[in-house]
C-alpha cells in the first residue's frame, strides 16, 4: 500500500465530500493507496510533513516564498466561494461599509492585502476597519458578539448562520473584484511526492476526481453517506443545502474536477507581487499535468 497523508484546511465539511466518498467507500484501498486525512490549517498554512495540504491559493504563494516546496494541483471549485458574513442588524451590504465595523482576521500580510483591496474599491477606508485578530471556530457565537463580519467559505458558515435561525449578509469578494475568484480552496503537492510517485498522485487525483463528480450528481445522497465524518451535530437540512449549493460550481465545462484555470491562479499571483507579499512568481506554482484527462 502506498501511504498519502493530507491536511485539511479547516475540519471535515461538504467542500472535502469527495475526499469522504472515496474513504468512506474503500475507492483509496481499492487503488492501493492508504491514505490518512487529518489536521486543521486554518489561516496558517505548512505541509506539516504531509504529501498533501489544503489552503487557498494566497496561503500556498506564501508558503513557496518561504521556500516550502510545494506546487497546486487542483482546486476543489471552478469559482472562489469565498466573502463576507455579517448579521443583517450589522448593515454591512458591501465592502465599504465594513468601516467602523468589527472584522475577524488571520495574522498574514496577505489578508490586509486581500480585503485593503476590496474595502477601497468600493470607495471604502481600510484604516477605519476595526480589526479583530481570531480564528474563527463558531460562527453563531462570534457574529454580533466578539465581532462583526467574518471572511468565510459560503457552502459553510453561511449555511451554520441560517440553520440558527440568522438574517445575515453576503458579499461573494470574487463578484467585487475578479482578483478575488482565486483558486480556493485548492490542494497542493510535496516537491518530493511529485517528484518520487507521480503516477500515486494521478491515482489519488483521479479517484477524488470521481468522488467530486459524485457529489456533483448526487449531492443529496452524497453528504448523507459520509454524515458521520462532518461535524457532529450538523443537521441533514444544513447538510444537503450546502452540498447543493457547491454542486454547481465543483466541476468544469467538461465534467471533471480540479482543472485550475490559469486566468484565476495568475490574476491573484501577479496582485500578490504588485503587493510586495511574495517577491516574484515562481515556476511551477501549479499544474494540470496529474489530474485526469
Amino acid at each position: 500500500m502506498e501511504k498519502i497523508k493530507v491536511v485539511l484546511d479547516w475540519f471535515p465539511n461538504t467542500n472535502h465530500t469527495g475526499f469522504l466518498l472515496a474513504q468512506k467507500n474503500g475507492w483509496f484501498e481499492q487503488a492501493g493507496l492508504d491514505v490518512e486525512i487529518f489536521g486543521q490549517v486554518h489561516g496558517d498554512m505548512e505541509l506539516h510533513g504531509a504529501d498533501f495540504v489544503l489552503g487557498p491559493e494566497i496561503a500556498m504563494l506564501e508558503c513557496m516564498e518561504r521556500g516550502i516546496g510545494l506546487t497546486a494541483v487542483a482546486t476543489l471549485t471552478q469559482k472562489c466561494d469565498s466573502g463576507i458574513v455579517s448579521l443583517k442588524e450589522a448593515g454591512i451590504t458591501s465592502p465599504k461599509k465594513l468601516e467602523g465595523k468589527r472584522l475577524t482576521h488571520w495574522t498574514p500580510a496577505w489578508f490586509h492585502a486581500a480585503i485593503s483591496r476590496v474595502v477601497e474599491k468600493d470607495g471604502g477606508d481600510y484604516s477605519k476597519v476595526k480589526l479583530v485578530n481570531m480564528d474563527v471556530g463558531d460562527i453563531v457565537a462570534t457574529l454580533g458578539n466578539v465581532a462583526d463580519a467574518t471572511w468565510v467559505y459560503e457552502n459553510w458558515e453561511n449555511q451554520v448562520l441560517l440553520e440558527a435561525g440568522k438574517e445575515i449578509n453576503y458579499f461573494n469578494l470574487g463578484d467585487v473584484d475578479p482578483i478575488f475568484d482565486f483558486c480556493a480552496p485548492a490542494m497542493a503537492a510535496s516537491h518530493e511526492i511529485l517528484r518520487e510517485r507521480p503516477d500515486v498522485v494521478r491515482t489519488f487525483l483521479a479517484i477524488l476526481d470521481r468522488g467530486y463528480i459524485q457529489a456533483a450528481r448526487e449531492p443529496e445522497e452524497s453528504v448523507l453517506a459520509v454524515k458521520d465524518l462532518m461535524p457532529e451535530g450538523s443537521s441533514d437540512s444544513l447538510l444537503i443545502r450546502s452540498q447543493k449549493h457547491l454542486s454547481t460550481i465543483l466541476l468544469d465545462e467538461n465534467g471533471h474536477w480540479g482543472h485550475i484555470r490559469p486566468e484565476r491562479w495568475d490574476r491573484m499571483a501577479d496582485f500578490l507581487v504588485e503587493k510586495g507579499i511574495i517577491s516574484r512568481r515562481r515556476e511551477n506554482e501549479y499544474t494540470n499535468e496529474y489530474l485526469p484527462g
